[in-house]
Parts: structure tokens; C-alpha cells; sequence
């Protein structure tokens, strides 16, 4: 071996070695279980009887670990301390697995219920590889579509309302994609005129998430914004630099060339406010 060789090894191997830790750290942090599921309260009777339960049912945005963290805003804010908020969500989540949870919202019978699903679905509609994604991940013996979405949708609704007391919330889904000619952004707008429709049938609450995120878009100035594509690499790689580095979702959102969003998906500070400030509207 030639001189030296062996102490340039060790530092390549270790260098790797650190990488593959670090990222492995950062990858359980983002997939970690938020600790006030639904699951985890009913089974450890973490209620307050004297507090009225909210309950977030949907996928990573709602999780809150890849992106901003609503639901543990809302559970500091000194205003809100009459409620207990419960955060059911996972990522990659579609709606038919938000059916599955259903027995255990039933069970809790909150007094909210704010819905936001739906990102998955419509990825899921974009292509076969983003299809196959979840179908490998889920198991799905179906195809995924519009109408399967407004499907899952009603039944959700449906059950809740009539197994529980809670005053029921649904959003429209955030942008995919900032680009407003693009088919992701588009068929955004085409699921959340879905989901008005839906809500306006069943007489649930409506907030126009999406609505109010091509206004701040629109405000912001910018010309056209960038368009949403298939990255799981860059994704995990946002979420790798922000559970490592001090910057904020809006950083890692502006440096991948987005305003409101950090990948395409998943929200910033800049867009979760908005969607806080939905919630907010009904809590207060």
C-alpha cells in the first residue's frame, strides 16, 4: 500500500461512518411518532377532563416534522390552555388510512376535528412511479384518484359526524409546486375545490388553505414560482440540514427556490402561520 494510504482510508471511512449516523439521527427525528397521538392518549388516559379535545387528523403536515409545527404552536400558546391537542398525523398518509384511525377518534370523541388530507392522494395521481411509491409503502390494491380521494373524504366526515360531537374543520390542500401553470399546482386546486364541495355538502367547516396560499404568493411579488417535482433525495436532504443546522424552514424553502413551501410539499413558517391562523379563527 502506498505511504500514507492507510490514515487517508481511516479518515474517508470515518467521515462516511459520521455521515450515516448523523443522517440515520436526523431521518428517526423526522419520522418520530409525535408523542400526543391518538393512540398514545388513549392509552395513557392523557386527558384533562376539564379541557376540550382537538384533534388534527392527516399526513406530514400535520406530523409537523418535516415541516412547520402547527400543532405544537398552537399547544404553547397560553391563550389556548382550555384545550388538549392531539396530533394524528404520519407521513406519506393517504385518506384511506385516515379511515383506519376512526374508531379511535370515536373513542376520544373530541370537541374539534380539523382535517387536512389529501397531498399524498393527489401525488399519488401524478405519475406511475409516485403511485408505486405508495403503493409499496401502504399496500394499496387500488389506484388512487379524484374520486377515490372525495370517497375517503365523505366517509370521514360522514363517521365522524355521526359518532361524535365534535364541530368538524376540513382544509384545502397546500400548493404543490409554486408554479401556477403547472399540472401539480393545478390539480392542488382541482382536489381543493373537491374538498369545498364536500364540506359545503355535509355542512362541515370549510378554510381555504389553498386559496389563501396563492393570495401570500401573489403578495410576495414574484413573478411564476417553481414547479413541483419528484425528489425524495432532496427531501430527505432538507429535512437532514434542519435537524442539523439552525436554519429555519424558510431558509431551507428559499434556498431550493421556494417562497411558502421547503421541498414543493411540505410547509414554512411563512405558509404554516397562514394555516394556523385558519385554526386559530375557530378556536378563539
Amino acid at each position: 500500500m502506498v505511504k500514507g494510504a492507510l490514515p487517508v482510508l481511516k479518515k474517508i471511512i470515518l467521515s462516511f461512518s459520521f455521515i450515516f449516523i448523523f443522517s440515520s439521527c436526523a431521518i428517526y427525528q423526522a419520522k418520530r411518532v409525535p408523542t400526543n397521538n391518538l393512540s398514545n392518549v388513549l392509552k395513557n388516559k392523557d386527558l384533562s377532563k376539564s379541557k376540550q379535545n382537538v384533534l388534527f387528523l392527516g399526513d406530514s403536515i400535520t406530523h409537523g416534522r418535516v415541516s412547520y409545527d402547527f400543532v405544537d404552536s398552537l399547544s404553547k400558546n397560553q391563550t389556548l390552555s382550555k384545550y388538549n391537542f392531539i396530533n394524528e398525523g404520519i407521513n406519506s398518509r393517504l385518506s384511506n388510512q385516515i379511515l383506519e384511525q376512526l374508531d379511535n377518534t370515536i373513542a376520544l370523541n373530541p370537541e374539534f376535528v380539523f382535517i387536512l388530507i389529501g397531498t399524498n392522494d393527489l401525488k399519488a395521481t401524478l405519475s406511475e412511479n409516485e403511485y408505486n411509491r405508495y403503493k409499496s409503502l401502504w399496500n394499496l390494491t387500488e389506484p388512487v384518484s379524484l374520486e377515490s380521494y372525495s370517497n375517503h373524504l365523505t366517509k370521514i366526515i360522514q363517521t365522524i359526524k355521526k359518532n361524535t360531537k365534535a364541530k368538524i374543520v376540513v382544509f384545502s390542500l397546500p400548493l404543490l409546486g409554486e408554479d401556477k401553470n403547472s399540472e401539480p399546482l393545478k390539480r392542488s386546486q382541482l382536489f381543493s375545490n373537491r374538498v369545498k364541495e364536500i364540506a359545503n355538502s355535509e355542512k362541515v367547516i370549510y378554510k381555504p388553505l389553498n386559496e389563501m396560499m396563492v393570495q401570500e404568493f401573489d403578495k410576495s411579488g414574484k413573478p411564476n414560482g417553481k414547479t413541483y417535482t419528484q425528489s425524495t433525495a432532496n427531501m430527505y436532504l432538507t429535512i437532514l440540514k434542519y435537524f442539523s443546522t439552525t436554519y429555519s424552514w424558510n431558509q431551507l424553502g428559499e434556498s431550493n427556490g421556494y417562497y411558502l413551501l421547503t421541498d414543493g410539499i411540505h410547509l414554512n413558517e411563512r405558509s404554516g402561520m397562514l394555516l394556523e391562523s385558519l385554526i386559530l379563527s375557530e378556536l378563539k
